[in-house]
């Protein structure tokens, strides 16, 4: 399993950051950790990542990849560009299956049109294989949906 997230911050600076790459990444790779810890557990979750049946990292270390024969999920998806969004799709090899998944009310880029997510529906119409899906349930704390409702009516 492949996990990618675009090296997007939401919104501020956070200049040099100290250590080696895996320090640097930390950033990138604990929100998905977490949520692995919670589905199987942290001893499984450091098991597969230590025996390279997880991969987690950002788009710039995947160039020059193909990945066959697994899943590749990609995290976070609202924040690719484009021309990452590209640089994915073409990552995907035989006997694979490559999930992107996003939300575009969290879209962290400077530019919101340069996301390559809505991009989506205009595939799912010409390329048969592609299939966007709306989830509408949510998953977290039960206050996050009204809170979220009144963001939303607050910026209107």
């Amino acid at each position: 399993m492949i996990i990618a997230r675009p090296y997007v911050t939401a919104g501020e600076d956070i200049g040099f950051l100290p250590g080696g790459v895996d320090d640097k990444l930390s950033y990138l790779t604990s929100p998905i950790y977490n949520i692995m810890y919670d589905l199987v557990g942290k001893p499984k979750t450091e098991k597969l990542v230590n025996d390279g049946g997880v991969i987690v990292a950002p788009f710039g270390f995947l160039r020059g990849n193909t990945f066959s024969n697994c899943f590749v999920l990609i995290d976070e998806a609202q924040n690719a560009t484009m021309k990452q969004t590209e640089l994915m799709i073409g990552r995907l090899g035989l006997g694979s299956k490559m999930v992107f998944c996003g939300d575009m009310s969290q879209c962290d880029l400077k530019n919101k049109k340069d996301s390559g997510f809505d991009f989506f529906l205009k595939l799912e119409i010409e390329v048969p294989g592609v299939k966007v899906i709306n989830l509408y349930q949510n998953h977290r704390h039960d206050v996050v949906d009204p809170v979220l409702d009144v963001f939303i009516r607050y910026r209107d």
